[in-house]
């Protein structure tokens, strides 16, 4: 047992694959294909030996000196690299070691219901997928998302990671209760987490 920043006790599971049942009622594996990128919002720069990566809204608008210098919430779990969400801040920040390398808004689930709330908790990527299809049904409305790209799965209930081309509206709550990202930081943090990559959702 290791001792966490911010919590007590946490227990250390091993990395491994697991079947993952998608939010979905059926979940289509895509071909990878390319992803046209209308814009770079990830901003990187050297600065003693170690890569500062700052990612800008999904408007384009630069970052400020505040979110520039941000640390965020810290880690929470262990490993070399960590994911931490604010549902609050609808912000991610990315971890390796206690380095802060990058920090995006996000946009989490809508928690209009409890079925799309983004859960509270220490997770991990459990499974990677380059680009799927998502179906399913909510309050018995369905909903159908073609191809969507750079997927990691956190949860066995569905809940991922994933790069979203539908809206701009990053930093407001708009998912089904998946971590909606934008097109770059999402092919970026697709490239940089592994599967095993601790995931931590804070309120």
């Amino acid at each position: 047992m290791s001792q966490g920043r911010h919590r007590g006790p946490l227990s250390l599971a091993a990395s491994w694959k697991v079947p993952v049942d998608p939010r979905s009622a059926r979940v289509r594996k895509t071909p990878f294909a390319s992803v046209l990128q209308s814009r770079r919002i990830v901003l990187r720069s050297l600065a003693g030996g170690g890569a500062l990566l700052a990612a800008l809204a999904a408007s384009g608008r630069r970052a400020s000196a505040q979110e520039m210098s941000d640390p965020g919430p810290g880690r929470w779990q262990i490993g070399a690299e960590e994911i931490v969400v604010s549902l609050g801040a609808q912000r991610l920040w990315a971890y390796e070691g206690d380095e802060m390398v990058l920090t995006t808004l996000v946009s989490t689930g809508t928690a209009e219901t409890p079925e799309v709330a983004t859960p509270v908790g220490h997770w991990q990527i459990l499974v990677k997928m380059p680009m799927e299809t998502m179906t399913g049904t909510i309050d018995g409305t369905p909903y159908e998302v073609d191809d969507v790209p750079y997927v990691m799965y956190f949860t066995n209930e569905g809940h991922a990671l994933h790069g979203t081309y539908w809206h701009n509206n990053f930093g407001t709550p708009m998912s089904h209760g998946c971590v909606n990202l934008p097109m770059d930081v999402a092919e970026w943090m697709f490239r940089w987490a592994p599967e095993g990559t601790p995931v931590t959702i804070i309120s």
